[in-house]
């Protein structure tokens, strides 16, 4: 149990249950508080955040680190904000001006008119090369990967013994960090992998792995790539050097789009997000958080769903999505 010195110690406390209780580890931000809360105690030991004590720890913190990370601004932001909702409305809530650089991977949001767009040049593009399995494999891996939402790892290794369509499921095994997990797939998914794995029997009837490459082996990682790239471009969809999107981007796509939804149909989006979790393979509410954060900057609409929440959504980086 961990022993706080100053007059912040019980708020932190609170604040770290509330933390967990979300399903969120928060670990190394426990330890960023711990250090907020000796340095309140040896300059002043106010009982409410100040701005003094604030800045005065992140100056001490920004001097002593020796690279350009920030991680440490997001929690005590976080807490900032967590002490004014709950009521403290004198808590001071750190701005931007510690922040060098934060990390934002290339994400690009499909919409549904590029994705259908997408999918109907993908089953006319495979017909125009003579390779092994090539008519088959791609419009049923890139499917796959848009419905389901897994990693392009997860779809490329996965094994035809961890694939059972007779139960309308399939196993994902040695996930990223080895969490594995099962993913029930719909109806319609189910019977078109079926008609798919009876049309690619034929072509690999020995096939290790259900989505095959052009000699029957692991379809690679470059194959995914350019293949998506191809078809994108084929399609007279927009690629640049400021839109660059990828085969992992069905997987922005899959989590933006279910929380589209339950936010649409008025769903509790924090009661829905565990589920949401599992299914992804996150090892914690903290990265699938990651996507309330993402989509306002795509569908402004949904800001407005989601208003009178936006406050207590915690800031996350995208380590693991």
């Amino acid at each position: 149990m961990t022993t706080f010195v100053s007059r912040l110690g019980p708020s932190i406390s609170d604040f770290l249950d509330y933390k967990h209780a979300l399903g969120i580890k928060y670990t190394s931000a426990s330890v960023y508080l711990r250090e907020l809360d000796r340095y309140n105690a040896a300059h002043g030991d106010h009982h409410t955040l100040i701005k003094e004590v604030v800045d005065g720890w992140a100056l001490e913190h920004a001097e002593k680190s020796t690279t350009s990370d920030r991680s440490w601004v997001s929690p005590i932001r976080e807490f900032g904000r967590y002490l004014v909702n709950t009521g403290d409305i004198s808590a001071y809530v750190l701005d931007n001006s510690f922040i060098i650089q934060r990390y934002r991977p290339e994400v690009y949001l499909m919409t549904e008119a590029e994705i259908h767009c997408f999918f109907k040049e993908c089953d006319q593009y495979v017909l125009r090369k003579k390779v092994p399995g090539r008519a088959y494999v791609l419009p049923a891996l890139y499917r796959f990967m848009y419905c389901c939402g897994v990693r392009s790892a997860e779809a490329r290794q996965l094994k035809c013994q961890d694939v059972h369509l007779d139960k309308s499921y399939v196993d994902i095994l040695w996930a990223k960090a080895h969490r594995d997990r099962r993913l029930f797939l719909s109806e319609e998914l189910t019977q078109y992998l079926i008609d798919y794995d009876a049309a690619i029997h034929k072509v690999f009837p020995e096939r290790e792995y259900f989505f095959p490459g052009g000699r029957g082996e692991i379809c690679s990682s470059t194959a995914l790539s350019a293949n998506f790239r191809n078809i994108w471009l084929s399609a007279g969809l927009k690629r640049d050097g400021k839109v660059k999107p990828r085969a992992y981007d069905f997987r922005h796509h899959f989590a933006c789009a279910n929380i589209m939804r339950w936010a649409s149909e008025g769903k509790d989006i924090h009661a829905m997000l565990p589920y949401l979790m599992r299914y992804m393979g996150h090892s914690s509410l903290e990265s699938t958080y990651y996507y309330i954060h993402l989509i306002p900057d795509f569908f402004p609409k949904y800001r407005g769903m989601t208003a009178s929440t936006e406050e207590l959504i915690p800031e996350v980086d995208a380590d693991e999505v």
